[in-house]
């Protein structure tokens, strides 16, 4: 096991609870999400779906590295990257720059303190 540096889970942490907040924003401010003025239902239940992941899920990987360094917490964190990497391809199909950025930094913070915990 490597030892990790102790920036990493901080780093992680922040990247972690950035998608959480914009899981909450997504959950109580869905238009600001899909940027309309009028919410469609569709919209809201993706804003929904999209907060029943990123909020727990924001939780969990951004708090477990700090009590646990085994090698499923690893494991999730590279989940967390995946998904993120998917928010990137997504951002990427609505040409929304930032949260091409937001993902992208968060897909690479989960990988490195996920492969640290190796």
């Amino acid at each position: 096991m490597r030892a990790m540096h102790p920036v990493f889970p901080v780093l992680n942490l922040i990247a972690s609870a950035a998608g959480a907040t914009g899981g909450l924003v997504a959950l109580f401010q869905p238009a600001v999400m899909s940027q309309s003025s009028q919410v469609t239902p569709g919209e809201l239940f993706y804003a929904r779906m999209y907060a029943v992941r990123a909020i727990p899920f924001g939780v969990v990987a951004g708090l477990l590295p700090f009590w646990y360094k085994e090698p499923v917490v690893a494991i999730l964190l590279f989940t967390a990257s995946l998904v993120q990497a998917a928010d990137v391809v997504i951002g990427s199909g609505k040409k929304d720059r930032g949260m091409v950025i937001g993902a992208s930094t968060a897909t690479i913070l989960h990988f490195i303190c996920g492969y640290t915990m190796l």
